[in-house]
C-alpha cells in the first residue's frame, strides 16, 4: 500500500465525520476507557469552575420551573453534579445513568444512598421506570445518532414529562438542534452565557411531537 494511500484511510473517517455526519446532525462517539481514564486523571473536575456552576444552576432552575417534585433521569450524570443544584428532598428521586464505570465510582462515593446510579451506554441502554424530567446535560454531542437516542429515551417519560437538553454553542450543534427539530417541540428555550460571555449554552425543554414508543413496561 503506498504511503498516501494509507494517509487517506487513516483521515477516512474523520473526513466523514466532518463533511458528511456533523452537518447532518450526528454526534462523535468516545470509548468508555477514554472517559474512564479522564476522570481518573481529574479532567472533568473543570466542571466544578464557576463558569460551569453558572450552567448546572440554570439547567436547575429550569426544571424546578416547570416540574416540582421531579423523578429524575440524569442521562450522562458524569460524578452526580447536576444533583448537587437541588435542595434535599426537592427531587421525588433521582436515577445516574453513565458511559464511565470511574464516574460512576465517584458518583457514588459523592452523593447520598438515595441516588439511584448505573453505568450503561446510553445509545443502548433499556430504562425500567418513567420519568417526570429526563436531562441531557452537555452529552448529546457524543451519540452517534443523538436524535436516535433522544426518541428512544423519551419512550420512558410520563404523559406529561420533558426532556431538558443543554448544548454548547460549538462545533455542529447548529446541525443537532434541526435533527431534533423534526421530532421534538420546544416547550421553553434560553440561552446561558458566562459573565464574560466566554462561553454560551443553549437549554430546551422538549416533548415528542408524537407519542414516543414505550421502553418501560
Amino acid at each position: 500500500m503506498s504511503g498516501s494511500r494509507f494517509v487517506f484511510l487513516k483521515i477516512l473517517p474523520y473526513l466523514r465525520r466532518r463533511f458528511i455526519d456533523a452537518p447532518r446532525g450526528f454526534g462523535h462517539p468516545v470509548p468508555a476507557s477514554a472517559f474512564d481514564q479522564e476522570f481518573c486523571a481529574g479532567h472533568w473536575q473543570l466542571l466544578d469552575s464557576a463558569e460551569e456552576h453558572v450552567r448546572y444552576t440554570a439547567v436547575a432552575a429550569l426544571i424546578r420551573s416547570h416540574h416540582s417534585k421531579s423523578k429524575l433521569l440524569d442521562a450522562g450524570c458524569g460524578s452526580g453534579r447536576l444533583f448537587t443544584h437541588f435542595q434535599p428532598n426537592e427531587l421525588a428521586s433521582y436515577h445516574g445513568v453513565d458511559f464511565s464505570a470511574e464516574a460512576i465510582r465517584q458518583a457514588r462515593a459523592a452523593l447520598p444512598l438515595t441516588a439511584i446510579l448505573e453505568q450503561g451506554n446510553l445509545e443502548t441502554w433499556i430504562p425500567s421506570t418513567r420519568y417526570d424530567v429526563i436531562v441531557i446535560n452537555e452529552v448529546i454531542g457524543y451519540f452517534h445518532d443523538p436524535a436516535a437516542t433522544l426518541v428512544r429515551l423519551a419512550g420512558a417519560l410520563e404523559p406529561e414529562g420533558i426532556l431538558a437538553v443543554s448544548l454548547y454553542q460549538w462545533g455542529n450543534a447548529a446541525a443537532i438542534w434541526r435533527r431534533l427539530n423534526r421530532h421534538f417541540k420546544t416547550r421553553h428555550a434560553r440561552v446561558v452565557t458566562t459573565p464574560h460571555g466566554k462561553k454560551t449554552w443553549d437549554l430546551r425543554l422538549l416533548m415528542p411531537i408524537t407519542a414516543a414508543p414505550a421502553t418501560s413496561p
